[in-house]
């Protein structure tokens, strides 16, 4: 209904639709994207959504709704709401309070670590997926002679049949169950000693390559890599609520508050 009436006055250039003397011009057409984000375009769809709106919007009006004692009321609340969103994204929400270095992340970690206790396990994983059995093969046994895990990747894919063989990789990621697939994997990592490297698992995809840098079970903490976004969103949500209380406690002091309490205890008892 706020958009409904597009062009009520303006140059007269052929309009594409009208409902009594409300018209919807060339120009409305091609404005910005409206309330539910669908681009305005020369589209049937759009012009008959257009004059449906305005059908409906002027029947509201001949009938007195759209200036109704509710509507403004709604109108009203509206506009605080929008209002009070402004004041918050500027003195709560924004304001540096993104800034979060990891200083103060780890600092965080440190004083709450009983709090990011695992309730499952996790395995911190890297692995190679390979076309072909060969290729996985050549691959590990160059890691069980000595070279690094990156170095044997990087030597993979400076060889062009066996990058063309080299289908994903994964450097020191964290994995639960049900995030490690196929299910070959998930069981492989929880009997792996640390830092060996496994056989090749053939799997639907393709032949994986495994290495687990770190395990952590049910009841332990786990590596501060893996809480960190938490840890950070955590105390983003710590330093909002304490810039919003001080707003409303400095508001408070600035302006005169008064809670007529006989009044609102009978409001509250009658359900007014």
């Amino acid at each position: 209904m706020l958009c409904a009436g597009c062009s009520r006055e303006g140059p007269s250039r052929p309009y594409v639709a009208r409902v009594g003397s409300v018209e919807l011009r060339e120009g409305d057409l091609a404005g910005p994207a409206d309330s539910l984000a669908r681009a305005r375009g020369k589209s049937m769809a759009f012009i008959n959504e257009w004059v449906v709106n305005e059908l409906l919007y002027q029947e509201a009006q001949r009938r007195g709704l759209a200036d109704s004692d509710q509507l403004r009321e709604q109108l009203e609340a509206t506009r605080k709401r929008l209002a009070i969103g402004a004041l918050l994204e500027k003195e709560v929400y924004g304001a540096g309070t993104e800034e979060v270095s990891d200083e103060d992340v780890a600092g965080a970690f440190k004083k709450s670590v009983s709090s990011f206790t695992l309730r499952e396990e996790v395995a911190r994983v890297s692995y190679a997926l390979f076309s072909e059995r060969d290729e996985a093969n050549q691959f590990r046994a160059a890691v069980l002679r000595g070279s690094s895990w990156e170095d044997a990747l990087a030597a993979c894919r400076r060889d062009s049949v066996h990058s063309r063989a080299l289908r994903a990789v994964a450097r020191n990621q964290y994995f639960s169950q049900g995030t490690l697939f196929p299910e070959e994997l998930w069981k492989l990592a929880r009997t792996l000693p640390k830092e060996e490297v496994s056989y090749v698992v053939k799997a639907a995809a393709g032949y994986y390559v495994l290495t687990v840098h770190a395990i952590k079970h049910v009841g332990e903490t786990p590596e501060f890599e893996y809480v960190k976004d938490e840890v950070r969103e955590r105390l983003l949500i710590e330093r909002r609520r304490i810039r919003y209380e001080q707003l409303v406690s400095d508001l408070r002091t600035r302006h005169k508050v008064e809670v007529n309490l006989a009044v609102a205890d009978t409001a509250g008892a009658t359900g007014e």
